[in-house]
């Protein structure tokens, strides 16, 4: 979803719709490509500078096995509820999106 995202708005650019967008809203993995656009001051008019960053990160090497532990351990001291979807989702994060 992220990656299908970060396309779609890349396609949109190239067709000179990408400024016609009023809102952009989404769910699940495409929520992490918006987190990298929102990074960026003016996203819409520097989307190929964000979409080399998303593909250098998510390129690039992962995460260590030690820092999603310790990632892990900071969600379960700070959460009220833990539970195996934090560990799930730590796992996911660290794995494909590498932050």
């Amino acid at each position: 979803a992220m990656v299908a995202l970060l396309g779609s708005l890349v396609e949109l650019d190239k067709a000179g719709f990408l400024d016609c967008i009023l809102y952009l809203s989404g769910v699940s993995g495409s929520t992490w490509c918006m987190a990298s656009l929102y990074q960026e001051p003016d996203w819409s008019t520097k989307l190929e500078t964000v979409k080399n960053k998303i593909m250098e990160r998510i390129s690039g090497p992962g995460v260590s096995w030690a820092d999603a532990f310790a990632k892990l351990k900071k969600y379960y001291y700070e959460k009220d509820i833990f539970s195996l979807t934090d560990v799930w989702a730590v796992m996911v994060v660290t794995a494909f999106v590498k932050e």
